[in-house]
């Protein structure tokens, strides 16, 4: 597909930073008053190197952080970060990001939420875009942030936050060091993701979703494992995968070893998001421009199903699936109808 016909499709995205994300029209809104070279800024927040590595593609969220610690500011950047996907038909989004890293001029974390969600909320009247929020866990981080940040979910999830995450690193925090976390989250019913499987432990994937996570975040690990990926198709639980970002973390090597095209053709429901939006200096119609290049021609069909599956596995409830999924059907048809 060309690439105006790709971002002309309705999208749906659930893996997607508000930190990694912060975006130009965000920024200058931010520093309007200051003296900072925007272009110099945007550029410390992005990758340089297309394999630099997990160490130094997370080093770029330190220069986007000390811009977000006000509630004005989250709201902004919230805002925008929706404004800019509804510019590539992106029907839905969840943005996730951890409220405890906001606090450096003494915001709360629930007083961080609120003005994400404020932020959120304003962008969906004003561009049409329907969004939710997830509230991040940290791995390595105290047990008493990480119960408040559950505790901002419970509180919170009237007014538009949907689930929570477990990011950070992997490799020295395995997943069962939180187990007490995601069981208070399964008996408050909070619908929760985990980031697993990204660098390369196919062990963490499979305790993730023994611990109740109904998606996964990357997941990329499974590829070569058949059980694994059994588990995964049969359960209906959806890996996240996020091409640009999993080839410059280095999760995969080169694009030709990404096993988003194989997992697909094996029924696994795969969706695919940006994951950082500024920081890989993407979009979701770049993410799909990336397979179509290498993996293509990509058609509607592939699109749609994308969606599908995200809409599907999106932490909404039943009736909001439902109507996400006809309104991506009507959008998807009405595109096919002025091909023809």
């Amino acid at each position: 597909m060309q690439t105006e016909e790709i971002k002309k499709f309705p999208k749906v995205e659930l893996h997607c930073h508000l930190d990694g994300s912060l975006n130009e029209a965000a920024l200058r809104k931010i520093v309007r008053e200051s003296d900072y070279d925007i272009e110099a800024l945007l550029n410390s927040m992005k990758i340089r190197n297309e394999a630099a590595g997990l160490s130094d593609y997370l080093s770029c969220f330190g220069a986007a952080l000390p811009f977000l610690q006000s509630e004005e500011s989250l709201r902004t950047a919230a805002y925008e970060l929706v404004r800019q996907a509804a510019g590539e038909n992106v029907v839905y989004m969840e943005v996730r990001f951890a409220p405890m890293y906001h606090g450096q001029k003494g915001l709360t974390q629930t007083e961080a939420v609120k003005a994400v969600l404020e932020g959120l909320e304003a962008a969906e009247k004003d561009v049409g875009v329907k969004s939710r929020l997830l509230l991040c866990m940290m791995r390595g981080k105290a047990e008493q942030l990480n119960e408040e940040t559950l505790s901002c979910a419970v509180e919170m999830r009237e007014y538009g936050v949907a689930g929570i995450d477990l990011a950070g690193n992997e490799a020295s925090y395995p997943p069962q060091m939180y187990r007490s976390l995601f069981q208070k989250a399964q008996d408050a019913r909070i619908p929760f993701t985990i980031h697993a499987g990204e660098c390369g432990s196919v062990e963490n994937v499979r305790i993730s979703v023994e611990m109740g996570a109904s998606r996964i975040g990357h997941g990329v690990a499974i590829a070569h494992d058949t059980e694994m990926k059994a588990v995964v198709k049969n359960r209906g639980i959806a890996l996240e995968m996020c091409p640009a970002s999993n080839l410059q973390t280095g999760a995969v090597k080169q694009l030709k070893d990404y096993p988003w095209a194989g997992m697909r053709l094996e029924g696994i429901p795969v969706t695919i998001n940006t994951d950082n939006r500024t920081v890989s200096d993407t979009s979701l119609t770049k993410e799909w421009e990336l397979l179509d290049n290498f993996f293509g021609p990509i058609d509607g069909q592939a699109l749609k199903q994308a969606a599908d599956y995200a809409a599907e596995a999106s932490f909404l409830p039943r009736t909001e699936k439902e109507a996400l999924k006809k309104q991506i059907a009507e959008k998807a048809m009405l595109l096919e109808k002025q091909r023809a």
